[in-house]
């Protein structure tokens, strides 16, 4: 399910519960992990992290069991110190909805609240290690319940946004430095979130505009502006957008199959900046993009096959336009909802 002011998250809602797939199923914090496979790899990377669904007496679904992690190894891990249901702000369970949740771009990190104390933590996962950053008390506003807010972790998971909405509608990101478990700073109102800088040092906003038009703006991690405009129509009409490191530099995807073009666009200047061809499957579409290069952009394509989603993650050279397939995979069937790693 897809919400205007949150990162794009695809889900699969409505579902009968159909049984899992037998794959062996671990604990974390409890890992244990066979001797084989104790060394830090790309396999211990998350693909995604997913819920099951459960019917409810009133004919709706509910999130059920535990969160659960599946890797590029094949294996899945049961994520049990995770919240399944989000609080209200006035602190009941809200069963319509899954608790936050996040995985980091590169699939070794994830973020939730914490079960046993409502705390906002992130695990670093890596393999047998599982390293937990406890961040401050009280990351929402008085009055702000978990089931409006949503996570979002950096492609390096060092960086952790928070946004929520408030009584009023106002929506704002609260950022995390991870490694120091500490606070940076709050952006400004916005109505969406589209995504960290490559080194996770800003944030891309989006913004509504005079006439219907969509402004995007360049923050750093204190919250403060760093480059603002009001794009034009081939930029504001072709979301998800992926903001580069050097904290300007917008990439975006237009058409097709072999009318697909990688383009890139200036905040600072409001310039496009040039564009690349490439090949797009003409039946996926395009789910999260993210700068994971100097010269490399990582697109999620998602191809819905029945009760199931087929994503695919290509890796698209953003000088050549020569594209290279990460991973590809199919989420479980029965699941509430899913949330793959970024980049």
């Amino acid at each position: 399910m897809q919400h205007p002011t949150r990162p794009i998250t695809r889900g699969l809602t409505g579902l009968a519960l159909t049984t899992l797939t037998m794959l062996p199923v671990l604990t974390v914090p409890a890992l244990t992990v066979p001797a084989a496979a104790q060394a830090r790899t790309s396999h211990h990377m998350i693909r995604y992290a997913s819920v099951d669904s459960c019917p409810r007496r009133d004919g709706t679904t509910t999130p059920c069991h535990t969160w659960r992690l599946d890797l590029l190894d094949g294996r899945r891990v049961a994520l049990k110190d995770a919240m399944l249901w989000p609080l209200t702000a006035k602190g009941r369970p809200d069963r319509t909805n899954s608790a936050p949740l996040t995985v980091s771009g590169d699939g070794e990190s994830v973020a939730y609240f914490r079960r046993s104390d409502h705390r906002l933590v992130v695990r670093e996962f890596h393999g047998d290690r599982s390293a937990v950053r406890v961040l401050p008390r009280n990351p929402l506003p008085r009055g702000v319940g978990m089931n409006a807010s949503w996570l979002k972790l950096s492609q390096g998971g060092d960086r952790l946004a928070l946004g929520y909405t408030t009584k009023d509608g106002r929506t704002r990101v609260r950022l995390f430095d991870v490694a120091r478990a500490s606070a940076t700073g709050t952006t400004p109102e916005t109505d969406a979130f589209s995504g960290f800088s490559g080194d996770g040092s800003a944030v891309l906003l989006q913004r509504a505009g005079d006439a219907n038009t969509i402004g995007l703006s360049v923050h750093d991690d204190t919250g403060a502006e760093l480059a603002a405009a009001v794009p034009p129509q081939i930029v504001a009409n072709n979301g998800p957008w992926a903001l580069s490191a050097d904290d300007r530099t917008v990439a975006f995807v237009t058409g097709l199959g072999k009318k697909a073009r990688l383009r890139f666009y200036d905040v600072a200047t409001d310039q496009p900046t040039g564009s690349v061809g490439f090949s797009l499957p003409e039946d996926a579409a395009l789910d999260m993009i993210d700068w994971t290069g100097g010269h490399e952009v990582t697109l999620h394509l998602v191809r819905a096959r029945g009760s199931r989603d087929v994503v695919t993650v290509l890796r698209v050279d953003t000088e050549t336009g020569r594209t290279r397939v990460r991973d590809s995979y199919k989420v479980r069937s029965g699941a509430f909802a899913y949330l793959s790693c970024g980049g």
